[in-house]
């Protein structure tokens, strides 16, 4: 197949967590791929959560303990065995069976740093102070106009695009992809105070008739802050574009908590809202979208930054191997088909969140008070929101007669190997496809996987799970999900054919 020459194989319009994940997931299969970022200057920064899936996903790429490391430069203990759900905690970690039993403590600023510094490592341009105008596609590529920050204007051609570019996503309305949901219907407050008298690991977590809020420390730039997030009973009608104000915070501290609470001033605050759509299609021929470019949501337990960056590691391999010729181009449609169900759980569990969260009536208190006192605790629902809470309450789709282990997130896997014990999640950091004869016979060595994303691995299973005591063969994809597992005999063919579904059609 020939293609028209152009600038570049993929444009990424959008540099913050999302787009840039799946420019470093491009780049690291040798593709060709620039990224337009509209903002100059870091942003200030709402998300401040890592959770263990995505922390997993890290470290199929090497990188989750730069992700820990720079996190601890911040905070002491920055490692986090609970979180929450509707402003109610614990939700603890270790139903998950992850080796990351914690969240990470971490500014969305420095998740965005750190995503930064490592596409540059990869040699990828990010043109700051780029902005999409407009967004035009054929059979052969996209062309994309933009406005630099000094007005001139430039032209850029590719392949495919992928839009990353957030709520207000340009891509998306060039593309003519509908936007269906609600809009705000209330208003919270983010605000970062200074507040040293309060002690560095200082913490809040309280609702009542008048409001709710929670807060955590908080470093940014060197400084020792603190986080609040707040939902005021009557300040939550307030207009999303009023300013927040110092006086208002302390007047909803106040009022919540009953007592002053001792700051210093506030460094940046602004309002959220519990705005939610989705996007009716997460892809229109050779435009595709990420992140909250496809959605839109109140932040829920702080978990909407982490589902941005799962569904960039969900595209970036696919696009890879389309772009390389490696798979056909249907192989996108897979993208859309898994995480849509994905995102439509989500926006039910944050609509949830925010119908018990934020019922201020005696009777919702009530509520809450017994939720998580009484049914919280319960193992069976405890670890229903740990899954729910890292997008892992349902795998992906798979053919018809599957074994139980096809669509979900690959088993932290220890194989002993002529080379020594090694991890599954070490294995994938070339991003290929693992294909595991689990009893060690070497059954797939002389499978042809020249010129394929394809690595075959011989090795004895240890400290295996119930779930994998019987399996002989594991395909798992580069994102660290499994394709295809089976319990008979190694098979070269029937393994041909499970590779074949993902990639190798194309040649």
């Amino acid at each position: 197949m020939t293609h028209t020459p152009t600038d570049t194989d993929v444009i990424v319009v959008g540099g913050g967590p999302s787009g840039l994940t799946t420019a470093s997931e491009l780049a690291l299969a040798g593709v060709r791929v620039t990224v337009l970022e509209r903002r100059t200057r870091p942003v200030e920064s709402r998300a401040g959560t890592v959770l263990p899936r995505v922390l997993e996903l890290l470290d199929a790429r090497g990188l989750a303990d730069r992700f820990i490391e720079r996190a601890r430069a911040i905070k002491e203990n920055p490692l986090i065995p609970v979180h929450i759900w509707a402003g109610m905690q614990p939700v603890h970690w270790h139903h998950l069976n992850s080796r990351f039993g914690f969240r990470l403590i971490m500014p969305q600023n420095i998740t965005e740093e750190l995503l930064l510094e490592r596409v540059r490592e990869q040699g990828v341009p990010v043109r700051h102070g780029v902005h999409a105008e407009s967004v035009t596609q054929d059979g052969d590529g996209v062309r994309v106009t933009a406005a630099e920050e000094g007005g001139e204007r430039v032209e850029l051609t590719a392949r495919y695009v992928v839009g990353a570019d957030g709520g207000r996503s340009t891509v998306r309305q060039q593309a003519g992809i509908g936007f269906e949901g609600h809009g705000a219907t209330f208003t919270g407050i983010v605000a970062d105070l200074r507040a040293e008298r309060l002690g560095p690991d200082w913490r809040l977590m309280t609702d009542n008739e008048h409001g709710w809020i929670t807060s955590f420390p908080w470093g940014r730039d060197g400084e020792q802050l603190i986080r609040f997030n707040i939902v005021h009973a009557e300040r939550r009608h307030a207009p999303q574009e009023e300013p927040v104000t110092e006086e208002e915070v302390r007047r909803c501290l106040r009022e919540i908590t009953g007592e002053e609470i001792a700051f210093d001033g506030l460094r940046w605050a602004s309002r959220f809202t519990d705005a939610l759509r989705l996007a009716t299609a997460f892809r229109d021929r050779r435009i595709l979208l990420v992140g909250e470019a496809a959605r839109i949501h109140y932040p829920a337990s702080g978990v909407g930054m982490n589902f941005c960056i799962q569904d960039a590691f969900n595209l970036g391999w696919k696009l890879a191997a389309v772009v390389r010729g490696h798979a056909g181009d249907s192989l996108l449609d897979t993208y859309e088909e898994e995480r849509r169900p994905v995102a439509e759980e989500l926006l039910r569990s944050v609509e949830a969140q925010c119908a018990v969260q934020f019922d201020f009536t005696p009777e919702g208190v009530a509520f809450k008070r017994m939720f998580a006192e009484h049914l919280m605790p319960l193992p069976e629902v405890n670890s229903r929101l740990a899954h729910e809470l890292n997008g892992l309450t349902f795998p992906y789709p798979s053919p018809p007669g599957s074994h139980p282990l096809a669509g979900r997130r690959a088993p932290d896997l220890e194989l002993v190997t002529r080379d020594g014990v090694r991890r599954v999640h070490e294995l994938l950091r070339g991003q290929e496809f693992l294909l595991i004869d689990c009893a060690g016979d070497d059954a797939y060595a002389g499978l042809d996987t020249t010129g394929l994303p394809l690595r075959t691995v011989s090795g004895a299973a240890v400290l295996t799970g119930p779930e994998l005591r019987s399996v002989r063969s594991l395909l798992i994809r580069p994102d660290a999900y499994v394709a295809w597992a089976d319990e008979l005999p190694p098979s070269p063919a029937r393994a041909a054919d499970a590779v074949k579904r993902w990639i190798g059609a194309a040649r």
